[in-house]
Parts: C-alpha cells; sequence; structure tokens
C-alpha cells in the first residue's frame, strides 16, 4: 500500500503515540539513504528515511516509511 507523506507522519505521530508512554525506554532509529546530506559536514537531512520505534528489548513497534526528511526536534514534543 501507497501512502502520501502526509499519511505517513501521521501514521508516524500515531505510533509513537500508541507506545510511548512515560517511564519506559524506547530505541528510535533512523534509516537515512545512503546520499542523505547529514553524512555531510551540513549535518541537514535532506532525504526520505524509515523510521522505526522499538521497545527496550529491540522489538519493532512501528516501522513507517514515506513521511519525508527527518527534524531531530520531532521527537521533543511536550519537552522542556
Amino acid at each position: 500500500m501507497t501512502q502520501t507523506k502526509r499519511q505517513a507522519r501521521r501514521a508516524w505521530a500515531a505510533a509513537r503515540r500508541k507506545h510511548i508512554k512515560r517511564g519506559n525506554l524506547y530505541h528510535v532509529e533512523i534509516q537515512h539513504d545512503p546520499g542523505c546530506a547529514i553524512y555531510t559536514p551540513a549535518e541537514v537531512c535532506n532525504c526520505d528515511p524509515v523510521r522505526v520505534l522499538k521497545d527496550d528489548r529491540g522489538h519493532v513497534l512501528a516501522r513507517v516509511e514515506g513521511a519525508g526528511f527527518y527534524d531531530p526536534l520531532e521527537l521533543a514534543e511536550g519537552a522542556i
């Protein structure tokens, strides 16, 4: 099934809301394309990375493709 970037971003947000609970440990794996500018001195993502959310044992809870470039502050919602 193909989805739009908007649908993919919503799926990633829904997965985070569903699985991430206060007091638990999670791993977020961002799989950038080999040609992404994140690997240059600019260190800015310009690819469409795969986002993978894993629990503390490494089990995949969610995997989202096609949500657009990655912003490091995307996981800082609600942080002070």
